[in-house]
């Protein structure tokens, strides 16, 4: 029986909703004894999602399943069918005691696997309506070691068409969603310096699409053996638990829980400890219930951020449960798109506001700029420096005209090296050398800067330490004609430090530390380059001041 789109959408207005067959009954068939429909004795509740039936281990584990099926007048009228889906390999379908379909071959020796998938039409002679009796002989013998959850549904032939089409038509528009934010991930990936937990949302988008994409050809082939089913069913078993592990590590990683690795161990270990006896649906439940659990101590650390993850999980959980219940088709991948829409959601928020940092980063970078390039051509300073070049012009013209040079080189290296981020400490040495030639002219003094430990390759902020020797200069050699400064690097655990030295006078160490603009660009620059990751101290010392600066390695 074939029907078009539009003659399967119209019959589907006026047909009952499909309904889903339920309380069935079993008892051991160890015989090809016919259980009659009105037989009572013997008949006991079955239990889904088991493997052996009161530990029946007969060589075929073959049994009978009996359940009620009422017919209304509607589905008498529109061709009712029953489809059914997950019967082990071999089966018989009987109908009120007469037998609607065999399904492969069932017997004690040789079995032979019919179809995963059967739709059974159902003739108006017998689906009349009323009460009629359902009896499947089947056997379980592939699922020896399986959680077994067949279906089985009373439908109509254009419901069923219907839904099947609708089924299809959400499954590649879920698959379209997954991919296009697994490219989404991939991009912020290699954009924002390779997070690794955007590796692990690439994957596991990228398997539900692939294992939603391989449903589609399952259900496309029409007559498929039991054996290729039981194939799928493992990896896709597989496919979801490592899906699910893919989700925990992105959470551990994006944000960095406690113990992280003792999550994803013991995650692992009862994944691999409840394959092949605890069915899907609980094991999600017991998955849920941790990835609710990581959420929390999310929020705990990262309120923030951490809460839209949370919120994504319950939705996702809570879609799952409605497809449990059936009231929603792929209620479970539609938790997936409404978890990763979340989530973009979130990023998209952490993206805007990284963009405000970067912009309020160049803005202050502009400003430390123009801070440089203020500080070494402030009005006082130049006052100053033209005054002792007009006295050495008249009292000695080869120091002015030395003074002339210093000053210039300043100027076009402080320029050089104003748009700079960070440079390398043989440039900063230039500058600092140039300015106490400038000073040692403007007071006839002689300062002197030794270094130790130094390689030169080293990258400081710009005019770091000019700065700092500018203030030595400034506050501790006011009565003095010579001076001497010492910079040391020292290794650390997880870092450098730059230890600053001057032999400055006793007075000017005991006076009372007040920062000033010098301080403040020195900080601002450290900040801009080292977030969160560098230590500055000053304070006097045995025989002058030493100024302390800790930068350290980003911790991984």
């Amino acid at each position: 029986m074939s029907l078009t789109v539009g003659q399967a959408a119209h019959a589907q207005a006026f047909t009952p909703i499909s309904q889903r067959l339920t309380d069935w009954w079993w008892k051991p068939a160890g015989t090809t004894a016919f259980g009659l429909p009105n037989d009572t004795s013997g008949w006991r509740p079955a239990s889904w999602c088991i493997t052996v039936l009161d530990d029946q281990r007969s060589p075929a584990r073959q049994m009978w399943l009996r359940t009620r099926v009422t017919i209304s007048e509607s589905h008498r009228r529109s061709h009712a069918m029953l489809v059914l889906r997950g019967w082990s390999t071999a089966s018989e379908v009987y109908w009120d005691g007469e037998l609607l379909n065999r399904n492969g071959w069932l017997g004690p020796q040789g079995e032979q696997p019919g179809s995963w998938h059967q739709q059974l039409a159902l003739s108006p002679a017998r689906a009349q309506a009323g009460t009629h009796t359902l009896l499947v002989r089947v056997s379980n013998e592939q699922f020896a070691e399986r959680p077994w959850q067949p279906t089985a549904v009373l439908t109509t032939g254009a419901l069923h068409l219907a839904q099947q089409q609708a089924a299809g038509s959400s499954a590649m528009l879920i698959i379209g969603m997954l991919v296009a934010s697994a490219l989404f991930c991939g991009l912020l990936y290699v954009g924002f310096a390779r997070q690794r937990s955007y590796l692990s949302l690439i994957v596991y988008c990228g398997l539900h699409a692939l294992i939603i994409y391989a449903g589609l050809l399952g259900a496309a082939r029409d007559a498929s053996p039991a054996e290729y089913f039981l194939f799928v069913h493992d990896v896709s078993y597989l496919a979801l638990l490592a899906n699910n592990l893919c989700l925990l590590t992105y959470l551990v990683l994006e944000f960095r829980l406690p113990q992280g690795r003792w999550w994803l161990a013991g995650t692992l270990a009862f994944s691999v400890a409840a394959y092949g006896w605890l069915p899907v649906n609980p094991h999600f439940v017991v998955f849920t219930v941790v990835l609710v659990a990581a959420g929390l101590v999310a929020v705990r650390l990262r309120p923030e951020a951490s809460g839209w993850a949370l919120a994504g999980i319950v939705a996702m959980a809570g879609l799952t449960f409605m497809g449990y219940l059936r009231l929603l088709p792929l209620a479970y991948y539609w938790g997936i798109v409404c978890f990763i829409g979340i989530m973009a959601i979130s990023i998209g928020r952490q993206l805007v506001q990284r963009y405000r940092e970067q912009q309020e980063a160049q803005l202050r970078s502009v400003r430390l700029e123009n801070e440089l390039l203020r500080k070494n051509i402030q009005p006082h300073f130049l006052f100053n420096t033209l005054m002792s070049l007009q006295e050495l012009i008249e009292e000695n013209p080869k120091q002015a005209n030395q003074l002339i040079d210093a000053l210039a080189a300043e100027f076009e290296l402080v320029s050089s090296i104003a748009e700079e981020k960070l440079i390398s400490i043989e440039e900063e040495l230039q500058i600092c050398r140039t300015h106490l030639r400038i000073m040692g002219f403007r007071r006839q003094s002689e300062f002197v800067l030794e270094t130790r430990g130094l390689l030169g390759t080293e990258q400081v902020p710009p005019a770091t330490f000019q700065t700092l020797i500018e203030n030595g200069l400034t506050h501790g050699y006011a009565q003095r004609g010579t001076g001497r400064f010492v910079l040391t690097k020292e290794p650390l655990v997880r870092g450098v430090r730059y230890r600053l030295f001057n032999d400055s006078d006793a007075a000017a160490c005991s006076r009372p530390v007040v920062e000033g603009t010098g301080s403040r660009y020195v900080k601002m620059r450290l900040e801009e380059s080292f977030p969160g990751a560098w230590h500055l101290r000053s304070a006097p010392v045995n025989g002058g001041w030493a100024v302390e600066i800790d930068l350290l390695e980003p911790s991984r």
